[in-house]
């Protein structure tokens, strides 16, 4: 009598698992500012971690940059704040820093 019950409960909590499907992943931005993404780190690291950025750009003295970006609502000022995170690697691979910026368009 007690198995029944409890075999409902495993069968109902994996359906619902089911139809809401996977965890989605993190957003690439707050993966990055919570400094998961390290001096140091290998660019397949960086990809593992924080995805596809949205460009990536040689730079002419050698190395290039990961470019990150979100638009979201800031509801204290009531307008869309663009925000990018700058991932920058050296000629190895390695990444050197993490930079963001944030601005607010014009309407």
């Amino acid at each position: 009598m007690v198995g029944g019950p409890l075999i409902f409960i495993l069968l109902a909590v994996g359906g619902v698992m089911a139809f809401l499907g996977p965890t989605p992943r993190p957003n690439a931005m707050e993966v990055l500012r919570t400094g998961k993404v390290k001096p140091g780190m290998r660019e397949a690291e960086v990809l593992s971690v924080a995805g596809q950025p949205k460009a990536s750009v040689p730079r002419d003295t050698g190395g290039f940059f990961y470019r990150y970006q979100r638009s979201r609502w800031n509801p204290e000022a009531s307008n869309f704040t663009e925000e990018d995170a700058y991932v920058d690697f050296d000629d190895s691979g390695y990444v050197t820093g993490v930079s963001f910026d944030a601005r607010t368009p014009s309407p």
